[in-house]
């Protein structure tokens, strides 16, 4: 009953969380604290990627991940001071969510293979939900100030 009533509402909740991500996506790509953006949205045109995603997707979807500047320190200092993106482990929700692979989902994996996947001590994923994307925008800022100022 639960699942068949969620799924009335699925195609607004992901169409809502995609254009949310997109919001952010454009905020994290120009940010100066970030040294590298992970987004399907963000893929250069023209390459094998963007041509598989463009043929195989109609969304660029509610995960985005990001590297931040400097590494473990700068990103537990950044998750530490969010407060409307929760802390998670399991990611996709409505409501956003924050986690740092190294340290959390991929843990266990050694750092030889987490290297090789691009699994670094700066990486920061986030699963956006359906908050007003400016709340949530404004969410990423403040946490960002926190790391630039200590």
């Amino acid at each position: 009953w639960l699942l068949l009533r969620s799924l009335e509402t699925l195609k607004v909740r992901m169409e809502q969380q995609a254009k949310n991500t997109k919001h952010i996506a454009d905020f994290l790509h120009h940010h100066q604290a970030v040294a590298k953006l992970h987004y399907l949205g963000a893929l250069t045109p023209g390459s094998r990627s963007h041509a598989i995603h463009k043929r195989q997707y109609s969304s660029s979807g509610a995960m985005i991940a990001f590297e931040i500047k400097g590494g473990e320190k700068e990103a537990f200092q950044f998750l530490n001071h969010l407060k409307l993106i929760k802390l998670a482990v399991s990611l996709g929700s409505t409501e956003s969510l924050a986690q740092h692979p190294a340290t959390m989902t991929h843990i266990g994996v050694d750092d030889e293979i987490k290297k090789r996947i691009g699994i670094s001590s700066g990486l920061i994923r986030l699963s956006i939900g359906i908050e007003n994307h400016k709340d949530l925008i404004a969410d990423i800022e403040s946490a960002f100030k926190a790391v630039t100022t200590k």
